[in-house]
């Protein structure tokens, strides 16, 4: 998982749909995060927090979740976590980054 991480460290995502934590809690369509992944002996997670944060200083959020039983054991990869991604988060270049 720390490759993993490490490969989403300078990427920056924004939400494909309005993302409801709780009923006070709404992350709308668009917004700038950062993500990663943990994992626990039963779940893999995908967390994000906000773009302008670091993630040590800020609280990460729950995106989604697979069960690691429904994971075959060394089947699971960067590719497959770069899909699930997918599903939830748009990969952006920030506005305030220049590209050559």
């Amino acid at each position: 998982m720390r490759e993993i991480n490490d490969s989403f460290d300078s990427k920056t995502y924004a939400l494909k749909e309005d993302l409801r934590l709780s009923p006070e809690e709404v992350w709308k369509k668009g917004t700038l995060v950062k993500i990663y992944i943990e994992s626990t002996p039963s779940l893999i997670k995908l967390k994000f927090y906000p773009a302008t944060e670091t993630r040590e200083g800020s609280v990460g959020r729950l995106a989604a979740y697979m069960i690691n039983n429904d994971i075959e054991s060394g089947k699971f990869d960067a590719r497959d976590v770069e899909e699930w991604v997918a599903t939830k988060f748009l990969l952006t270049v920030p506005k305030n980054k220049k590209t050559k």
